[in-house]
């Protein structure tokens, strides 16, 4: 029987020095840092737990990063772990073995297609920028749209997505980062094709933010931090537990649990024992 186990990274399992939270040195594990910060960390027995669970689960990380922003964290040099599938660009690429699946990118092209183009969306969101002091479009691998405003005026984003919506785009905003993307563009969906191929018998999922909530809702069973956007706004499902802690201990928390998860659907198999 196999397990997935699919999880944001971002503020779910790995955490920047802003979101972290108290830590000794010695405990964390900085897997990036960016014009000399910090910007991914997670501590030991995080890195423990997610070892141990690649070992009995199909380890499926499924972020928003572009496939860029997902390799600078170099799993395989900083956890030595190298999964064999995973999902960036919010579900546009989906990585086997490291190289992007052809037919997947396919299927993601024909949904693209049937949305307004990339580049009049683009043009809106320049445009809706105009009255912000800052604020540069940036693409993440050809799917997505992302802007960060540090301070998001109340009602730009509604502004946005009523831009949008009409033209098969949607908009969601998490802490200071802004993502337009097509409708339709989930993890779920990716995480669902990954499922098939290894004959998922149950899925397991961890996230943090609105991005997350549809893959969530499509596990079996799942888990988001308590200092999340989604917890925070209010959303829950009776399937999806909340970490008691926050920060790189929430990490800690949803590592353990998935982990545990894990073994426990598999009769016979421990937490040091081989799939």
């Amino acid at each position: 029987m196999t397990v997935l186990a699919a999880t944001d990274l971002d503020r779910t399992l790995v955490h920047s020095d802003r979101v972290a939270g108290p830590a000794e040195a010695h405990e964390v594990i900085r897997l990036e840092r960016r014009r000399g910060v910090t910007t991914a960390s997670l501590t030991r027995r995080t890195a423990a737990s997610l070892v141990a669970l690649d070992r009995v689960a199909t380890w499926v990380p499924a972020t928003t990063r572009s496939v860029d922003g997902y390799r600078r964290l170099d799993l395989a040099r900083t956890l030595g772990v190298v999964p064999r599938y995973a999902v960036c660009a919010n579900g546009a690429v989906l990585l086997v073995d490291g190289v992007a699946d052809a037919n997947w990118a396919a299927r993601v092209r024909a949904l693209i297609a049937r949305a307004a183009p990339r580049r009049e969306v683009a043009r809106l969101l320049t445009g809706h920028l105009g009255a912000l002091p800052h604020g540069k479009v940036r693409t993440a691998d050809g799917a997505l749209l992302v802007v960060r405003i540090p301070d998001v005026p109340d009602g730009w984003v509604d502004g946005l997505d009523a831009l949008v919506a009409d033209r098969g785009w949607r908009v969601s905003a998490h802490d200071e980062k802004v993502h337009v993307l097509p409708a339709g563009l989930e993890k779920s969906a990716a995480v669902a094709e990954i499922g098939r191929r290894v004959a998922a018998s149950r899925v397991l999922a961890a996230g943090d933010s609105p991005l997350d909530a549809d893959l969530l809702l499509a596990a079996d069973a799942g888990i988001q931090p308590v200092d999340g956007r989604l917890h925070a706004a209010g959303w829950h499902a009776d399937h999806v537990a909340v970490t008691a802690a926050a920060g790189l201990r929430a990490g800690e928390e949803i590592a353990a649990w998935l982990l545990a998860q894990a073994v426990a659907f598999r009769p016979g198999v421990s937490s040091a024992g081989d799939r």
